[in-house]
């Protein structure tokens, strides 16, 4: 039924994540991250749900099937972690780059994509493409920057200020 093949992609995926998260992220932003990270959790299984639910996509190989159709290696640890990377990168600078690493990060991440569509088990597309992974996977990271800037905004503005009655 599947080959060695998705395991090992499998595993390779956890330790890549699991090193960027220990030696790449600044964890001095960790309220930051955190937020990025459940954000992105809850996005994921919402908007994976949905996909998956209308027929879209399928993962054949995936973690607790009996419960879960959706990619929860995916959805709850790849893609959070490459969000984290996105914001950290971005933390700084304006409106371009923000737009153009969310580009970026997105082709990279399709570019990985869809050759494990065509050639493992991980995914199927049905009523889906390439295409529709980029534009997603870039509206997602587009989004989860706009979240993590709305949240430092009401973390400034509602925190009561030291010194003021």
């Amino acid at each position: 039924m599947f080959s060695n093949i998705e395991l090992i992609i499998s595993v390779v995926s956890v330790v890549l994540a699991l090193s960027a998260l220990v030696f790449i992220i600044d964890w001095r932003y960790f309220r930051d991250w955190v937020v990025v990270f459940l954000y992105k959790c809850v996005l994921d299984s919402l908007w994976g749900a949905a996909v998956i639910n209308t027929g879209r996509i399928e993962f054949p190989y995936r973690q607790f099937p009996q419960l879960y159709k959706i990619s929860l290696l995916f959805d709850f640890w790849i893609f959070p972690i490459l969000c984290l990377l996105y914001n950290q990168i971005t933390r700084e600078r304006g409106i371009w780059p923000i737009l153009y690493y969310a580009v970026l990060f997105s082709a990279g991440m399709t570019a990985i994509e869809y050759p494990l569509e065509l050639y493992t088990d991980l995914i199927e597309y049905h009523t889906w493409s390439w295409f529709t992974t980029f534009y997603t996977l870039t509206i997602t990271f587009l989004s989860s920057r706009a979240f993590i800037a709305f949240y430092r905004w009401g973390c400034d503005h509602f925190t009561p200020k030291r010194g003021k009655a």
